[in-house]
């Protein structure tokens, strides 16, 4: 494997390891990671079925550090594509996400994760994108917030406030 595609493996894996986590914390969170880092997946890196305002839990943890945001019982589906990148998103990079939106019209939502800010250009091409589909884009500063509001539980104690065996 390549460097990059080991690079892009990780960063996949970590982010699909991340919305698990929140999925044990938050209600009807199911998280799909359909393919290997290297298989053509027109742009889905991560599938999540999704409340319909986890988007704007997740804004608000990012704005603010924390969320009080109930999440509504009413599931969407989302699209997430993962940039590994320890640089900013370009314009280039940005379009490349957009353009994979046609592929995936099953999406409701469109989400990419990475980089470590976006580029004038890059957020010019998501603004525009918005017009058709909503679009977020999660830097990589913005979602280590997101993670950090999600602690690892450990496996003997995910059950602790269920009555059940």
């Amino acid at each position: 494997m390549s460097k990059n595609s080991e690079k892009g493996r990780k960063g996949e894996l970590l982010v699909t390891g991340v919305f698990c986590n929140i999925g044990v914390h938050e209600p009807s969170i199911e998280v799909v990671r359909s393919n290997t880092t290297t298989t053509p997946e027109n742009g889905v890196d991560i599938a999540l079925k999704c409340p319909h305002n986890l988007s704007a839990k997740l804004d608000e943890i990012v704005r603010i550090g924390k969320s009080a945001i109930a999440l509504a019982n009413s599931k969407i589906d989302v699209r997430v594509q993962v940039k590994n990148y320890s640089k900013p998103i370009s314009k280039g990079v940005a379009q490349g996400f957009v353009d994979d939106i046609s592929k995936n019209q099953n999406f409701a939502e469109h989400w990419g994760i990475g980089g470590t800010r976006l580029t004038k250009g890059a957020q010019a091409v998501l603004a525009k994108a918005n017009e058709v589909a909503p679009v977020k884009w999660y830097t990589a500063p913005d979602f280590v917030k997101i993670q950090n509001q999600y602690p690892a539980i450990p496996f003997t104690e995910i059950n602790a406030d269920d009555d059940e065996n």
